[in-house]
């Protein structure tokens, strides 16, 4: 008995923000070159701590009215922009929107700016800020998560549904993940979905300092001298449509959304399951969703931070579901983590890498660790069909997503 058709979800328009720079092409060029986007750090002095380098966003940013010095915003409203142009500007009336993000950009500055005038004697003051919660009034609502999602809704003139996720560094591709879902439910026919984030300030370094996952010098995922990350900022965002409404208005498919998979690690706070249980059902489960088998997989682009529990976890995970032979490859080394983006802008470099008939390496790999996975180094004009992307947040928060080609057909 042959499976129902269903409801196809097509990706028509792409924007992403980068170290690389504004736009898929700036990414694509360097990721298509071998080339890392890792720098010295510029957003602040180093302060003593133990670090050297970052992957910030050098481009003009969008000056987001509604959140002036917000940059985790300017990221997103600038992605946003780029996508929709990029789809042709489709009418998002009734598009939903999904965003992934992740903590406030919380400054010793900004708490004072944004709590001390409520305070009275040394009391909260509830009757003031009750009289400030307002949708005109943006500073008590600067930390909150989904503030920024219902920034694009108001900005795109979307009236469909809205989420956001905060699932640590799977938020970006769960929200696409999410997205996709209720295209294929037949909830909506169009969204936005992505995710944006920038940790680059002294508090967010430091949060990852203390657990240890920040490497001083570089990003090695795989290789013996791993030792960390490196952290970035960014922002992607995608225009998903249902395939034979985005056919009918003449869009044109960059690739396909073809499945996607969640779970939990239910182990640690920080350290992954080291077998890396939940990250194989997530993929496990995002091939179910495809109908596709593991064979179908050409390319795994991995959440490969460069951590050395994190790599182990995630090189035994695809070894079980996916095998050694496949190519297996992180951009982390080339863009930085980028934290509740990274699944969304990792999810770029394979939409990028499917419609354009190549896949992309590992900056920063010299010495490959033997953790029995093909640890690609280079980058290869193979013209993978089906990419799986893996997205492991810290609490064992685990996303894959599987994107194909714009002409892939499961056989």
């Amino acid at each position: 008995m042959s499976a129902e058709p269903r409801r196809s979800v097509v990706v028509t328009g792409v924007g992403v923000l980068s170290a690389f720079g504004r736009g898929p092409f700036l990414l694509e060029q360097g990721l298509r070159q071998g080339r890392s986007a890792l720098a010295p750090l510029r957003a602040f002095p180093p302060l003593g701590l133990p670090l050297q380098v970052a992957a910030e966003v050098d481009s003009p940013l969008f000056d987001a009215p509604d959140f002036p010095d917000d940059r985790k915003a300017s990221l997103a409203f600038a992605a946003v922009d780029d996508a929709v142009a990029a789809a042709g500007a489709p009418s998002l009336t009734a598009a939903g929107v999904w965003l992934g993000t992740g903590l406030s950009t919380v400054t010793v500055r900004e708490l004072n700016e944004d709590v001390m005038p409520y305070v009275r004697d040394g009391v909260l003051d509830r009757v003031a800020v009750d009289a400030d919660l307002h949708r005109d009034r943006v500073a008590p609502r600067r930390h909150l998560p989904e503030r920024v999602t219902a920034a694009v809704a108001r900005r795109v003139g979307a009236l469909g549904p809205q989420s956001t996720s905060f699932s640590a560094c799977a938020a970006g591709a769960q929200a696409i993940a999410n997205a996709a879902w209720a295209i294929r439910r037949g909830e909506v026919n169009i969204a936005i979905a992505g995710g944006h984030d920038s940790m680059i300030h002294p508090l967010g370094v430091l949060s990852f300092i203390v657990l240890g996952a920040l490497s001083p010098t570089t990003c090695r995922p795989f290789d013996h001298g791993r030792d960390g990350f490196v952290i970035g900022e960014g922002a992607a965002m995608f225009v998903l449509e249902e395939e034979s409404a985005a056919l009918a208005r003449g869009a044109t498919i960059w690739a396909r959304l073809l499945g996607a998979g969640n779970s939990t690690d239910a182990h640690n706070a920080t350290a992954p399951h080291p077998e890396g249980a939940g990250a194989a059902l997530s993929m496990r489960r995002a091939l179910l969703d495809a109908r596709l088998p593991a064979s179908a997989v050409q390319h795994v682009n991995a959440h490969g931070t460069g951590t050395p529990l994190g790599d182990a976890a995630e090189a035994n995970a695809i070894r079980q579901v996916i095998g050694a032979e496949v190519p297996v490859s992180s951009i982390k080394g080339a863009v930085g983590h980028c934290i509740a983006a990274a699944g969304a802008v990792e999810a770029a470099a394979c939409v990028l890498a499917a419609r354009g008939g190549w896949s992309f390496g590992t900056a920063g790999l010299s010495d490959p660790a033997p953790l029995g996975v093909n640890a690609r180094v280079d980058p290869a004009e193979d013209a993978p069909q089906v990419l799986l992307s893996n997205s492991f947040g810290f609490g064992g928060q685990n996303t894959t997503l599987l994107i194909g080609a714009p002409g892939f057909t499961p056989s």
